[in-house]
């Protein structure tokens, strides 16, 4: 019998064990990662594992709660001290009926989760956090953790869309890659070092916010322009002029409006202001025009509106809400985009709603143009299905 080395099974297990889709940064990614089910998954993996033999659950221990919610560490369910070793941290509240009491509970909730993070720094040592990935729902909680920068030193990715970001955490200085967060961020990143953010996504975006700060290395950008319909400003050329800067380097652009009224000539100077473009997203108030034959377009995602459409020219029902280009489906297809995707679209969302018919009609007509329809995950419908009935085919095994 041939006896592999250790460290090749310490990376057999390693990979086993491995979530990318939730546990490494996707660049794309502007929006926050919602495949928590992947990772549950590999815990599941990572625990039979463990029981294997002694050495296999020693390595594997050191990977406990790699993923974790500060509402679980807040009741006690997850340890404390696994703040400090988390990769991903989720910072949300909690249904309780202790949480959900106005004021007293929330203070409670708040001083009890203080109390559990400075116990964290005492058993780590007051040493650094690992913490990559932060995804902020509890604005008052984030402030909590970010009070000490060594809590927040490695982090690379922070989705931060409530609120306003803490002073500390602008002059803690995080080296990160990807920045979800409102257009008020902006305003107080002047003397960051901003040269390693690759990903930006921008929240309710100000015009006057944009030309603020310069971002040198930017590859991959979502803005969304902020709703205020009866404020009568321009907001297409300040997006223009930021392009101006930040366009040559652009390979993905999301632009998020659903309010300007967007020219033609203005399709054709962002064409011209971002000539690497792959991925893109229109206002919803623009019309479709195919980009210059050096662009090759691989994603076009699409906006959804809740005004009232015409009658859908497959059922000829009027569908509560519409896909934008419906009604260029032919000349998308000219275009030849690789794919199409629809904003804030989850298959499996849809797999347990019977009443959304917008998407799958809108799917239906898609399919006869030979173009495939994505979600926010890029799953197409069939790989969504799979992986459903694969998920209820498992739960049925254990019950």
């Amino acid at each position: 019998m041939i006896h592999l080395p250790v460290e090749i099974w310490q990376m057999i297990l390693l990979y086993a064990i491995d979530c990318p889709k939730i546990l490494y940064i996707d660049p794309l990614q502007t929006h926050t990662p919602s495949n928590e089910a992947e990772y549950w998954a590999s815990e599941r993996t990572r625990n039979a594992l463990r029981r294997v033999c002694s050495s296999w659950n020693t390595l594997l221990g050191l990977y406990d709660n790699r993923f974790l919610r500060t509402s679980d560490v807040t009741h006690g369910r997850v340890p404390a001290a696994s703040l400090a070793c988390a990769q991903y941290i989720k910072v949300d509240g909690c249904d309780c009926s202790l949480c959900a009491i106005l004021n007293s509970g929330h203070t409670q909730s708040r001083r009890r989760f203080q109390d559990r993070v400075s116990w964290a720094d005492a058993v780590n040592g007051h040493a650094s956090w690992r913490v990559r990935i932060m995804d902020v729902g509890i604005v008052d909680y984030f402030d909590i953790i970010a009070s000490e920068p060594v809590r927040i030193s490695n982090l690379r990715a922070l989705y931060h869309w409530k609120g306003v970001l803490p002073d500390v955490f602008f002059s803690a200085n995080p080296p990160l890659s990807l920045l979800s967060a409102q257009t008020g961020a902006l305003v107080k990143m002047k003397h960051m070092n901003l040269s390693t953010i690759t990903t930006l996504g921008i929240h309710s975006a100000h015009p006057a916010h944009l030309s603020l700060v310069h971002f040198p290395n930017l590859v991959h950008v979502g803005v969304q322009m902020y709703w205020r319909p009866w404020l009568k400003q321009n907001r297409v050329s300040p997006v223009l002029e930021w392009l101006k800067l930040n366009g040559k380097r652009l390979e993905t652009f999301y632009w998020i409006d659903h309010i300007s009224v967007i020219a033609d000539s203005d399709v054709d100077e962002m064409w011209s202001l971002c000539p690497h473009l792959q991925r893109l997203q229109l206002p919803m108030k623009s019309r479709w025009k195919a980009p210059p034959s050096s662009h090759q377009l691989q994603l076009l995602r699409l906006g959804r509106s809740t005004q009232l459409a015409v009658p859908c020219s497959l059922c000829n029902y009027r569908h509560p809400s519409f896909v934008q280009f419906s009604d260029s489906l032919a000349q998308l297809v000219i275009s030849s985009p690789h794919k199409l995707q629809i904003a804030s679209l989850e298959w499996d969302d849809l797999l347990v709603d019977e009443n959304n018919h917008t998407i799958f009609c809108f799917w239906e007509q898609a399919k006869s143009h030979a173009v495939e329809i994505v979600d926010m995950s890029e799953r197409t419908f069939e790989q969504a299905m799979v992986a459903y009935l694969e998920e209820w085919n498992r739960n049925s095994v254990r019950e």
